[in-house]
């Protein structure tokens, strides 16, 4: 019986580029914004658990355009639990989608925001146009190793590219966390480690493309 095919994407982008959400604010209060697990989507946001790493506890009684705190679950002098309801354009834009989710990783940080999310392959590519629309062309993409080592994609490769793409999903350097550097891969294929970034980069390139354009 087949399963069905989810993939993994991850969007990554920094102040500047979002510098138009409300969550930007969000990289000079806070060390780390970290979503830990959706609850309810609600017609006006996502409620879900995210986890606030500050200097000041009083950090928390600041009101963002991102997100409402609805209760804090737990609190120390350095970081919060809470249950919030986000409320920004890229919580109501996931909200708005079918067959698409939030996972973790996905965090904001002092330099921008990383957002893994899982879905189908025609969800993962509508949330990508939906992204564009929202922040232009200035974020960066990376899909998972389950998209990568999909066959209708491999196929595309030339064999060098596919032999190190395979390899290195093999030694895990898409898991998370990462369980290999390019220097081990480089080193059980006896190749440079600058061929191995090489290739990786070539052939990551080919699929988003390939993933990102087909009808």
């Amino acid at each position: 019986m087949n399963s069905v095919d989810l993939r993994y994407m991850q969007i990554s982008f920094n102040r500047e580029v979002g510098s138009n959400l409300p969550g930007r604010n969000l990289t000079e209060e806070f060390h780390r914004v970290e979503f830990l697990t959706k609850l309810e989507d609600t017609p006006s946001g996502v409620k879900c658990l995210i986890r606030l790493d500050y200097d000041k506890p009083s950090r928390l009684k600041k009101v963002q355009g991102a997100y409402k705190i609805l209760q804090i679950l737990e609190k120390t002098e350095t970081s919060a639990l809470c249950e919030v309801l986000a409320e920004g354009p890229l919580a109501r834009l996931f909200s708005s989608l079918e067959h698409v989710w939030w996972v973790t990783p996905t965090y904001i940080h002092p330099d921008g925001m990383l957002i893994t999310i899982r879905g189908t392959k025609e969800a993962l590519r509508s949330a990508r146009k939906s992204l564009s629309e929202l922040l232009g062309d200035g974020f960066k993409m990376k899909l998972g190793a389950e998209s990568l080592h999909n066959p209708e994609f491999i196929e595309l490769l030339p064999e060098r590219q596919r032999t190190v793409l395979e390899k290195a999903i093999e030694m895990g350097y898409y898991d998370r966390p990462r369980r290999c550097t390019q220097r081990d891969i480089a080193d059980s294929l006896n190749i440079k480690q600058a061929t191995v970034s090489e290739h990786l980069q070539s052939a990551e390139a080919t699929i988003i493309h390939a993933f990102t354009t087909e009808p």
